[in-house]
């Protein structure tokens, strides 16, 4: 018997964090005799913020290392899993690792009456409104907390990683127990409170643990392109379509690669103010994606399909209030916000506010200290065309 634990994490934000609880765990099962063995998936490459990646986690009571070794050490990715552990809450939106093709469900790899555990702050109806339903019952589970974000090899030492051992304990005990979870914890760092904290949520995931019924969550509309199979190489090889040139003014002007929908890479995405707007240009020059479109206004639309998050946007930003970046997962759709601007100008502006609500997300410049939430305000609409922008500086 074989269990499969994967970590969906973030690459470079979370790359420690996810290596560390695929550790843990095959150090946990070892100390239970039973054997197991960890590994990263080779093809996604952390170098790239935000990147949906993959740690994986095997165990068995009853093979030998060289038996484990052999059925799951040299595939690219797991046929299933009996626990998808996902350390972000807005990837349930959907992913496109480098090692996948397109954009896929987050319970893909999930098998019958296993569970998707997930780190959110959000209920299990609001994280099944972008979860796929799938044709077989299946468990869902949450770690309350935020996102443990950090950078490239830096760790953010905020008892994630505890946490998440406990809670995997609650839904899994074939895989580790909480008890060799506690003495393990107990024993690396001489912490009582990291054992007592893996132990909370142990119990608080017991409790918060719901059965999700064939059929239950979202539609997915992604479509999974097909690669081509070796045999339509055998006359005169396969063609790869070049990237389309062009540009024209407005939503989606920009020639980009369509089947590169690096959007899943975003945990945040702006909202933009286009009333408050200066036209200074600089989000446009300095978004690293290019996923500010020009417009015939003289405005930049954004393309979320694009969008990576990285916050650029909203630093350089000159006007405050302007671009603020605001959770991934209060959205359910790409749509240009410019066209919703231009149809209904003072409707974009409640529905801007509202989404952006009073929090405002924050990363320090010290690298590995994790977000900050400052306190934001509300702007009201410029009074007139002609007059400065509300709120900008002098």
């Amino acid at each position: 018997m074989i269990k499969r634990v994967e970590v969906n994490y973030r690459g470079i934000f979370q790359k420690t964090l996810g290596k560390y609880i695929g550790g843990d765990i095959v150090q946990i099962a070892s100390r239970m005799g039973k054997v197991a063995f960890s590994n990263g998936r080779y093809s996604d490459s952390p170098e790239r913020n935000g990147i949906p990646c993959k740690y994986f986690a095997f165990v068995s009571p009853d093979l030998s290392e060289e038996e484990l070794e052999a059925e799951c050490g040299a595939k690219l990715d797991i046929d299933e899993a009996d626990v998808s552990v996902v350390v972000d809450d807005t990837m349930v939106k959907g992913v496109e690792p480098w090692g996948w093709h397109g954009v896929r469900a987050i319970n893909e790899k999930l098998r019958e009456k296993g569970c998707l555990l997930v780190t959110s702050q959000h209920s299990h109806d609001q994280l099944l409104t972008f979860i796929p339903k799938q044709p077989f019952s299946w468990r869902l589970a949450t770690v309350e907390g935020p996102a443990s974000l950090a950078g490239l090899w830096v760790y953010k030492d905020d008892l994630t990683r505890e946490r998440v051992l406990g809670a995997l304990a609650a839904v899994d005990p074939g895989i580790i127990s909480i008890e060799a979870v506690e003495s393990y914890l107990l024993e690396k760092t001489k912490d009582k409170h990291r054992a007592e904290a893996a132990r909370a949520s142990y119990d608080a995931t017991l409790r918060n643990m719901r059965v999700v019924k064939a059929g239950e969550g979202a539609e997915w509309h992604h479509e999974i392109p097909r690669l081509p199979t070796w045999k339509e190489f055998e006359s005169g090889g396969v063609v790869v379509p070049a990237v389309p040139r062009g540009f024209t003014m407005g939503p989606r002007g920009q020639s980009r690669n369509e089947r590169f929908l690096r959007g899943t890479t975003k945990s945040h995405r702006p909202v933009v103010r286009f009333d408050l707007c200066i036209k200074c240009t600089l989000c446009w020059y300095d978004c690293p994606d290019e996923c500010f479109d020009p417009t015939d206004d003289g405005l930049y639309d954004v393309n979320y399909e694009v969008c990576v998050g990285c916050h650029k946007c909203a630093e350089v930003c000159p006007v405050p209030e302007c671009i603020v970046m605001v959770d991934e997962l209060k959205f359910d759709n790409n749509d240009s916000p410019w066209e919703h601007h231009k149809r209904d100008p003072q409707g974009y502006i409640k529905w801007a506010e509202e989404k952006k609500g009073l929090e405002r997300i924050h990363y320090p410049h010290v690298t590995g200290t994790g977000m900050e939430i400052r306190e934001g305000k509300f702007v009201p609409p410029k009074p007139d065309k002609g007059g400065p922008a509300a709120g900008a500086k002098a």
